[in-house]
């Protein structure tokens, strides 16, 4: 079977729902279930067909949504053998009593498959469209469907199985619409997919609301909303845009916000409120309800709030990362170099440290690398340096980009041990020219020292000024064997340079 377009969808979905209706309201009331019966196998015919004749991406749910059909064609045909030849008020018996439950059961886990999918990239947006509609349907239940069931005197086990049905299905529906927002290429088989699920919906507040106290049996027009569900099924899988069920759009981005906790604050308050409510009118408490709602609602609302935690954590985390962090090289930058050696100096004065040695480098040819061949070559020149300082010191070091073409090596331990060795590593690093691609540069630099040992009273700035004066000297010396004009020298604040 090749894929339909989206106007055959819509239309021979509308031409059959308008058929089946008709013969619905026309068919004397005991033959009525042979309609609903031919109408939720024509949606398993349906289904078979799509999955057997064309590929579909991840077909489980859909198979799932075949079984359910089935199971609730089973008991359509076992309500209209009970009703309309053995004249029965309404089915009866184990396989009418089972197929139903079964049937929803299935169809509850392939829509569950289905939502999940997009809870993975979007499972704030999904937990608060949940939220909502379990809240509509707790206010539902509370406003008309608990006292219909009291006034037909229905079991506790009737009370609770039709609370559970119409929590999960309103609740999948919240997160079919928020999957709808997400994914604008799906929206034609999540669509199908909402009037199907707003139809079983509705077919159980109807059944609940509208049975015959001695009978049981529902108004007449419920049954032809369980005919529009299950074609809504069949024009799901029919749809074009099923392919695209697989693949979740771009998820809403979400801000923990003041508006955003109140609203999780009402959605845990709301079954409280309703049970309080209740008291003060001087009915019995529903329990069921409290607790039922509860289970969902408190869970579903704390996992809100921890995700949102999170998200705002993570935030926070990669704003000050991107505060301390050079963008181009991904080495810490000046504000970094600047707080990581003050604490090293305060240990040195303190006498906790054996000293800190500073290396300030500049590169050597930088400037006529950025001239000849643009600043995208330079910029891939800084990134190579970086990664070869980086790999040159010891695991402990600190290593940074002071700014332009500019590098700061700080290492804490005795000066007189770790400068020979430090250099030599540097230099040994940075000897290798690079290649970028068509492009040979050379990624050697002037390196100036400075060093404090334990106890001596210097100072954060005053290191990094004298290390750049050294460095400088360097730079002098380097220039004057080429016969270029020399740099002017850097303030030293009254630390030494170290030779």
């Amino acid at each position: 079977m090749g894929p339909w377009s989206a106007a055959r969808v819509h239309v021979t979905s509308a031409l059959t729902a308008v058929v089946l209706v008709a013969a619905f309201w026309a068919a004397p009331r005991p033959w009525t279930g042979a309609v609903i019966a031919l109408a939720s196998a024509l949606a398993v015919v349906a289904l078979v067909a799509v999955l057997r004749g064309r590929p579909v991406p991840d077909p489980a749910p859909w198979w799932l949504v075949t079984l359910a059909l089935g199971a609730l064609t089973v008991h359509n045909v076992e309500s209209l053998r009970h009703v309309a030849l053995l004249g029965h008020p309404r089915g009866s018996g184990p396989v009418f009593d089972l197929s139903l439950p079964l049937g929803y059961a299935a169809l509850l886990v392939a829509a569950m498959v289905v939502v999940f999918r997009y809870a993975r990239r979007d499972a704030g947006g999904v937990i608060e469209a949940v939220l909502v509609a379990v809240g509509a349907a707790s206010l539902m239940w509370a406003l008309l469907l608990e006292p219909a069931l009291t006034r037909a005197d229905a079991p506790a086990g009737r009370r609770v199985y039709v609370l559970v049905v119409v929590l999960l299905i309103t609740g999948i529906a919240g997160a079919v619409v928020r999957a709808a927002l997400v994914s604008r290429e799906a929206r034609g088989t999540l669509g199908y997919l909402l009037v199907a699920v707003a139809s079983i919906l509705v077919g159980n507040a109807g059944a609940v609301l509208t049975a015959d106290p001695q009978t049981q049996v529902a108004a007449r027009w419920v049954g032809a909303v369980w005919v529009l569900g299950y074609l809504g099924l069949a024009a799901a899988a029919l749809h074009p845009s099923l392919v695209h069920l697989a693949t979740p759009g771009r998820p809403l981005v979400s801000r923990l916000t003041d508006r955003r906790l109140v609203f999780l604050g009402a959605t845990l308050a709301l079954n409280p409120a309703l049970a309080a409510l209740q008291h003060m009118r001087g009915y019995e408490i529903d329990a069921s309800l409290l607790l039922v709602a509860s289970v969902l609602v408190v869970p579903l609302a704390l996992a809100r709030v921890a995700g949102l935690v999170r998200l705002q954590t993570a935030t926070e985390a990669e704003l000050a990362r991107l505060a301390t962090r050079d963008e181009l090289t991904g080495l810490p930058n000046r504000r970094a170099i600047d707080l990581h050696l003050e604490e090293s100096v305060d240990r040195v004065r303190a006498g906790l440290s054996a000293g800190v040695l500073v290396l300030f480098l500049d590169l050597d040819d930088f400037k006529a690398v950025n001239d000849a061949h643009g600043h995208g070559t330079g910029d891939e020149l800084l990134v190579t340096v970086a990664r070869r300082l980086r790999a040159a010191v010891r695991e402990h070091d600190v290593v940074g980009r002071f700014g332009g073409d500019e590098f700061v090596v700080v290492a804490e331990g005795d000066p007189d041990d770790l400068r020979a060795s430090a250099v030599a590593r540097v230099v040994e690093a940075l000897d290798a020219p690079v290649r970028l691609g068509p492009v040979t540069a050379s990624a050697r630099a002037s390196i100036g020292t400075v060093a404090a040992r334990s106890g001596e009273p210097v100072t954060a700035a005053q290191l990094l000024s004298a290390a750049d004066a050294s460095m400088y000297d360097r730079k002098r010396e380097v220039r004057a064997r080429r016969g270029e004009d020399a740099p002017s020298r850097a303030s030293v604040d009254g630390v030494p340079a170290e030779p």
